[in-house]
Parts: structure tokens; sequence; C-alpha cells
């Protein structure tokens, strides 16, 4: 320290370091201001991902119907629904917005919402299916081994489902192929049991229900719909990218 500072200097642990009191005193400043800082932004960050998550905008009667045809129980067989579209429509929220809805809250003992990854692996597909639908039990379990091939896992979902009225979502299958291996791996389901798939494809829509009734078709949305959802994405974006440019 130069001679005639007004800093006194303090030694810290073994290795004697010396530090002025005062770049102490003001590295702890800094030190809690940032945390305070961090806190209230990763609270807003929180907040404006799972608006993000949930920017369900234009979509409530399309929610509405999805949930109807998903809770008619005056079929005891198992139900395939497609939900089809361009891509970018939001097929996926909401779909998975109607999956979470408290109208379908207690309709369904077993239940299980899963993407269809690329490329496709039908073992994978299975298991993803398996671990949500037994949730409770992989949880306690940790990850199960079904060994290299599917069929342990038919097997073991053969027995998870039997009886049980079951809500299972397929997102994003991109050809008929995909949902007959799908398919044709699973237990046959009844009990007003519900399969809902999405896909961009025409033709894989309407290869899965047997009735024309269960096609759903989303549309684009209104053009006041279109800006609103655009500027809400935009807006929470501009605080996102903030975020990350302060640290």
């Amino acid at each position: 320290m130069k001679p005639g500072s007004g800093s006194s200097v303090v030694t810290h642990g073994a290795s004697n370091i010396a530090m002025p009191t005062d770049e102490i005193l003001e590295n702890q400043f800094v030190g809690d201001n940032e945390k305070m800082v961090r806190k209230s932004f990763t609270r807003i960050g929180t907040i404006s991902c799972a608006l993000v998550e949930s920017q369900l905008v234009g979509r409530e009667k399309e929610k509405s119907d999805l949930i109807n045809l998903i809770s008619k129980q005056d079929d005891q067989q198992c139900t395939v629904i497609s939900v089809w579209g361009m891509g970018g429509l939001g097929k996926t929220t909401l779909v998975k917005e109607v999956y979470q809805s408290q109208e379908l809250g207690g309709l369904f003992e077993k239940r299980a919402c899963i993407t269809i990854l690329r490329p496709f692996v039908l073992k994978e597909v299975l298991e993803s299916l398996f671990m949500q639908l037994d949730a409770e039990t992989s949880n306690m379990k940790g990850s199960n081994d079904f060994g290299s091939g599917t069929r342990n896992v038919k097997e073991e979902l053969g027995k998870l489902l039997e009886r049980k009225r079951c809500l299972i979502v397929l997102d994003d299958l991109s050809s008929a192929a995909e949902w007959d291996t799908i398919i044709q791996s699973l237990p046959k389901m009844e009990n007003a049991s519900k399969i809902v798939i999405t896909t961009r494809e025409e033709n894989i829509a309407k290869c899965c229900p047997p009735k024309q009734e269960d096609i759903y078709k989303l549309e684009v949305l209104e053009n006041r719909d279109a800006l609103d959802l655009f500027t809400k994405k935009v807006f929470i974006s501009y605080i996102l990218l903030n975020l990350l440019n302060y640290f």
C-alpha cells in the first residue's frame, strides 16, 4: 500500500494475502447488491418463461372443443383423436394446455404426454410412455431396464394399462409408419381411454382415428390474435435478452 493512503490492510487465511479494507467493503457491497438484483431478475425470468410456455392466444374455442372430445364417455372403446395443421400454429401448446386442464384432471387413471423425437426409436417411445404412465413407481425405482428389445416393455405396458382409463398424447407424428408401429405395440385399451396425436400431415391425421368427427384441423389465428401473440412473444424475448446481457 502506498504511504499516506487512508486504507488499512487485512490479511486472509493461511496464504496471508493482503487486501485494503475499503476494497473488501466495496466488494461486499457489490456482492450483496448483485445477489438482490440476481434474485429479482431470476423471478422475472421465471415469470417470463412461464408466459412463453403458456401463450395460448385466440385458442379458447379450440381448447374447449378438444376438452369436449376427450371427455366424451359415450364409447367404452379406446378413441383416437388427431389434431393437425401447418407448422407454427401452436398444436403442441394447445394440446399440452388441454392435457393439463382441470376439466380432465380426474377423468383418467393413467396419463402420458410425449413428443416423438427424431430419429424415431420405438423402444425409446415405449419406455417414455411407461415412465409417465407409471410415474409414481418409476420415481421410486429410478430408471427401468427393459433390455435391448421391446418385448419386455410391451409386456409391462400391458400389465400397467389393463382395465385402466388412460390419456396418452403423442406429439409431432411425422409418418403413418410411426403411428402403425406405436399402436401395434400398445396393449388393447378400453374403459373410454383416449389417444391424442398431433401432426402437420393431413394424411396422417386421417389414418389414425376411425371416425371423421375425431379429426380436428387447427386453423390459422385471426389477424388480431396473431398480432397479439407476436407482440407478447417479442416483449418477453426482449426481457429475456436484457437479462442475458445484464450478467
